[in-house]
């Protein structure tokens, strides 16, 4: 068949084609039906989801630690924080910030703690730190430690069972893997004071700033809707040159959310931790923890 005869079978076949579709598109659009073979291929993806959890911590401090001598005196002697009188509750600021996005969660979290010039009268002669003291003098202690956190998880297993009017299951629980990192950057100071004086004879100071990897599970229970239940574990640490840090996460709580944008808090964390850096006569260490209750808000956009 010559070319030009080919052509023109091409161009007459297309043609009909053509006109076949528009018919049929025509026809779809009376009936108000969609024709799929011409609806252009989705491209949306799943709106992220945005949880900012503001909240109080009701914690007290605790643990064993040892702060940094010099060459001179050594490094001196081992402490607990209630030794110290730094095993106090304070009310620190606890926040969180999770945004999601179909099985993937990205969450940073941290907290700030901060005790000053607790005061406690020795019996005995002995050494903090640099600072030598004689029995009846006085140490004022202080301690200040922030904590941020950040981690990716995925969602490995979901079920739910049952629908609410709304469409939304009765009961749902999610299992997520995670891994993150945690910073530890914390201050120690002691000040030693003789009887009746205002001034400190001795003062001595220990800080460190560490990081160190973690990977965890957190269980998360739905239930009609307004009410959540969160379980989290996390465990992790390392080493890097003199200084090391470790952490173990334990925290259960509870939320109520009334409205899809609005939700309160309420739960329990315990988070264990140390951090150790340089070696005798400068070592300083502390391995200890916090825990306490805390409440706050859920604000979701």
């Amino acid at each position: 068949m010559p070319m030009v005869v080919r052509m023109a079978v091409l161009i007459v076949a297309g043609g009909f084609a053509a006109r076949a579709r528009a018919q049929n598109d025509l026809s779809s659009a009376a009936n108000g039906t969609p024709n799929p073979a011409t609806e252009p291929l989705s491209t949306a993806r799943a709106p992220w989801t945005i949880d900012f959890e503001p909240a109080i911590w009701f914690t007290a401090p605790n643990g064993n630690l040892r702060l940094a001598g010099n060459s001179t005196t050594g490094n001196g002697q081992a402490f607990t924080l209630t030794d110290l009188n730094l095993d106090s509750t304070r009310i620190s600021p606890f926040g969180e910030i999770q945004a999601r996005r179909g099985k993937w969660r990205l969450t940073l979290s941290g907290f700030n703690f901060g005790i000053n010039n607790q005061g406690v009268q020795v019996g005995r002669a002995g050494q903090i730190g640099s600072a030598s003291f004689q029995p009846g003098d006085t140490l004022s202690s202080s301690m200040d430690l922030l904590s941020l956190s950040a981690d990716i998880g995925y969602e490995m297993y979901t079920t739910s069972r049952g629908f609410m009017d709304s469409g939304a299951p009765k009961y749902k629980v999610s299992v997520i893997l995670l891994g993150g990192i945690r910073s530890i950057d914390t201050t120690f100071r002691s000040e030693v004071f003789r009887p009746g004086t205002n001034n400190p004879i001795a003062t001595t100071q220990s800080d460190a700033l560490h990081a160190h990897p973690y990977g965890g599970v957190r269980l998360e229970m739905e239930l009609f809707e307004d009410f959540t239940i969160d379980l989290l574990s996390t465990l992790g640490g390392l080493t890097t040159g003199d200084t090391e840090s470790w952490s173990s996460d334990i925290l259960v709580g509870f939320q109520w959310n009334p409205t899809p944008h609005f939700g309160a808090q309420i739960g329990y964390r315990q988070l264990l931790m140390g951090i150790e850096q340089n070696n005798a006569p400068t070592e300083f260490s502390w391995q200890g923890g916090m825990a306490g209750l805390y409440g706050g808000t859920v604000i979701r956009f």
